[in-house]
């Protein structure tokens, strides 16, 4: 299965910080990071470490900085030649993690703004799956060869009027957002954080638990492999309570260590899932 993850390419400077210093005073920190980051990135990394091919479609600005974070995403396996350069501000996301985990992001779009619903036509019939990645809805039209479609809007959610995906990848309040709107998807996935996450489909509703870790080091890029692990064990099994469980399990795993694109390996989810595997309830 070949992937295309629309979005953003971006550098992600990571800094583990609980508050930030007053005035005229420094702080020491273990945790100053510059990492390739944006949610399509993530995910198309996220597809790669679980056995399917990704390429990423996005706009940059020319920086070194990015090519050479784009050198490490090459090593991870990910296409990039659909990643255009321009002669714009790159995107940036200044990430101040805290010490549970939990984190604040501070972004900058740049070029990734100017990508479009036509640069995605442009690519039509290539690719089994597209994702689109915290991408305007004006940029997401569905490819009528792919055989899965799916959509996860992040900070986008409340510019939503109509959307029509197979799958919506969505946060409890993003789902209250869309609320009343016209949302044409076969399923509905609302990620819940520590809660879990579940799946809404025209027959049932199926939960499932989240695993439980030793440390969250670090959530960014969470929902990002919770969205690739699920696109890529539904393109190929069509089992949502499987997909619900691969998922979880290597959401899970992403949040033990730094960086969007530390997401885990096939083989780890696999591991895991021998030991124990999490529990879905459906009604």
């Amino acid at each position: 299965m070949i992937h295309l993850a629309v979005g953003r390419f971006n550098i992600d400077i990571i800094v583990k910080l609980d508050s930030i210093p007053p005035i005229d005073s420094s702080h020491m920190t273990d945790v100053l990071e510059i990492m390739p980051g944006g949610a399509a990135t993530n995910y198309a990394v996220a597809v790669t470490k679980l056995g399917h091919s990704a390429k990423l479609l996005a706009k940059v600005g020319k920086s070194e900085v990015v090519r050479s974070l784009m050198e490490k995403v090459v090593e991870l396996g990910v296409g990039l030649e659909y990643v255009e350069e321009l002669n714009e501000k790159p995107s940036a996301t200044l990430i101040f993690l805290r010490s549970d985990g939990t984190l604040s992001m501070v972004r900058r779009l740049g070029a990734s703004i100017l990508l479009t619903r036509e640069d995605v036509k442009r690519r039509f019939g290539l690719f089994d799956v597209i994702h689109f990645a915290s991408v305007s809805p004006n940029v997401v039209v569905r490819d009528p060869y792919a055989k899965l479609v799916s959509y996860d809007p992040g900070p986008q959610a409340k510019n939503i009027d109509s959307i029509d995906v197979d799958i919506l990848y969505i946060n409890e309040k993003e789902y209250e957002m869309i609320e009343g709107k016209n949302i044409k998807a076969r399923f509905i996935v609302i990620k819940m954080g520590k809660k879990g996450a579940k799946i809404i489909t025209e027959t049932e509703e199926c939960s499932v638990e989240p695993i439980q870790v030793e440390k969250v080091v670090d959530t960014t890029g969470a929902g990002d492999t919770f969205d690739a692990a699920f696109n890529v064990t539904y393109s190929e099994e069509k089992d949502i309570i499987k997909s619900l469980q691969v998922a979880s399990v290597a959401s899970g795993l992403k949040v033990t260590k730094i960086g969007g694109i530390s997401s885990p390996t096939l083989e780890e989810v696999r591991e895991y899932l021998r030991k124990k595997k999490p529990n879905v309830i459906c009604k």
